[in-house]
């Protein structure tokens, strides 16, 4: 059985799209993107509700991760989402048609969730959505302005992309280093740097890969998810 994923993000286009400057946030502060902060707090909060949303897809599977990977994939996925609605707010535009089908679709699988968990799965689980719709609607006005007319989806998707990578240039991404988080070839990766877990195997596999499990079943309770 294919085991639930936390950090889609990382598996499409849009994994390209994070982040060309990272630096480092302010004590206290998991990430600052652009004029939006993510508190340790917040992200803390939101790792644990999403650990309780995935509990039932992760005890049927037998998955057990460190809750440092949770937080980890948290942490991209605000991340990624509050970049990409700073960008469609930069062009005036809201999330479009895709976004709000893939939310129906998400929220298909929330049933059996704990109720006050619902909200914070579709926020993380349909980032990578929304940041592709944003990213392809930004291509296509570009493009438009440009006056290229009748554009293929490569052309619109990349102009879109390139836009979305200057963005952190010019209005600043910063990350917590605990989160274990580096801008690799313009890819927000998993890197070994002082997270409770080693992260650099992984790397090269954005975040595909999970963490041994064997590792997992080392940690106490309080800092595993599964």
């Amino acid at each position: 059985m294919t085991k639930p994923r936390l950090m889609a993000a990382a598996t499409t286009v849009v994994a390209g799209l994070l982040l060309t400057g990272c630096g480092s946030a302010a004590p206290g502060i998991a990430a600052r993107v652009g004029d939006e902060e993510l508190t340790v707090r917040q992200v803390d909060q939101t790792a644990e509700e999403m650990c309780t949303a995935l509990g039932d897809q992760f005890a049927s599977s037998g998955t057990e991760l460190p809750m440092g990977f949770i937080r980890q994939g948290t942490v991209q996925l605000l991340t990624l989402r509050a970049q990409a609605m700073q960008v469609a707010d930069d062009y005036g535009i809201e999330p479009g048609s895709s976004y709000e089908n893939a939310v129906a679709q998400a929220r298909g699988t929330t049933a059996t969730m704990p109720e006050d968990v619902q909200d914070t799965y579709l926020e993380l689980n349909t980032a990578n959505a929304l940041a592709t719709d944003i990213v392809n609607q930004v291509g296509a006005i570009i493009l438009d302005e440009q006056g290229v007319t009748d554009p293929t989806e490569e052309e619109v998707t990349q102009a879109g992309a390139d836009a979305f990578n200057q963005w952190p240039d010019a209005n600043g991404v910063e990350i917590d280093p605990r989160y274990g988080l580096e801008s690799v070839d313009g890819v927000l990766t998993p890197v070994d740097t002082n997270t409770s877990f080693a992260v650099s195997d992984v790397a090269k596999s954005g975040l595909s890969t999970e963490p041994d499990a064997s590792y997992s079943a080392t940690l106490p309770l309080t800092q595993r998810c599964g």
